[in-house]
C-alpha cells in the first residue's frame, strides 16, 4: 500500500510541478494539481488491484466504489490545499499538497483494506 501510495504521490506531484512550472504558471497552480490528482486516481486503482490488494472479481463495482470514494477525497484534499496554500503562499504548494495527502493516507487504507478491496 505504501510503495503504491508513495509512487502515486511521486507521479502526482510531479506532474503538478511540471505543469505548474511549465504550462499553467504558479498562479494558476490548482490545474495542474486537479489533473496530477486525476492521473494518480487511476494510477492506483490500477495498482491497488493488481498488486496491492489482488483482487481477481468485482472489478467495474470496485472501481465505482473507489472513484466515488476517491473524487470526494481528491474533493476534500483539494479544498484543504487550496485553503493552506492562500495562506502560507504558493510557493509552498508542493509541501502542502503532499503533507495532505500523506495525513489523508491513513483513513484511506483501512477502508481500503476492509471495504473496498475486500474480496
Amino acid at each position: 500500500f505504501l510503495i503504491t501510495g508513495g509512487s502515486g504521490v511521486f507521479i502526482y506531484l510531479t506532474i503538478t510541478f511540471l505543469l505548474t512550472d511549465f504550462f499553467f504558471g504558479r498562479e494558476n497552480y490548482y490545474y495542474a494539481y486537479l489533473i496530477g490528482v486525476g492521473v494518480n486516481l487511476i494510477y492506483n486503482f490500477i495498482l491497488h488491484t493488481i498488486s496491492t490488494f489482488k483482487t481477481k472479481t468485482k472489478h467495474k463495482k470496485r472501481l465505482l466504489i473507489f472513484i466515488t470514494y476517491s473524487l470526494i477525497m481528491a474533493y476534500i484534499q483539494t479544498q484543504i490545499v487550496k485553503n493552506i496554500v492562500e495562506y502560507v503562499g504558493v510557493n509552498y504548494y508542493l509541501l502542502v499538497a503532499g503533507s495532505v495527502v500523506l495525513t489523508l493516507s491513513a483513513i484511506t487504507f483501512f477502508l481500503f483494506k476492509f471495504y473496498i478491496f475486500k474480496e
